[in-house]
């Protein structure tokens, strides 16, 4: 019987949030993200993507409303992220 593994990796730093829809308004934010990789399954597919937690905190105390946004991560990439309300979730995509 095989034992599994998961890989956790975490990142945190500063960057722009901008919603998906086009409104002009950019956001100053501080983000951390827990990425954890699922173990592979002999022979399966790519499994499907799925939102999981994130924090994210305005630089400058703006209220932030809810939606979905792009995160332009200063380090360089690019997260799908979306905020109910009351908490963050980041869209973690099977590698």
């Amino acid at each position: 019987m095989a034992s599994y593994i998961r890989m956790a990796q975490k990142r945190k730093g500063t960057g722009r949030l901008i919603p998906i829809r086009p409104t002009g308004l950019e956001y100053r934010v501080r983000y951390g993200i827990h990425f954890v990789e699922e173990p592979r399954k002999h022979g399966r597919g790519i499994g499907p993507a799925r939102w999981q937690r994130c924090s994210v905190r305005s630089e400058h105390a703006h209220r932030i409303p809810k939606g979905e946004y792009f995160l332009h991560a200063d380090e360089g990439g690019v997260f799908q992220l979306k905020f109910t309300g009351n908490a963050w979730q980041y869209l973690a995509a099977a590698a």
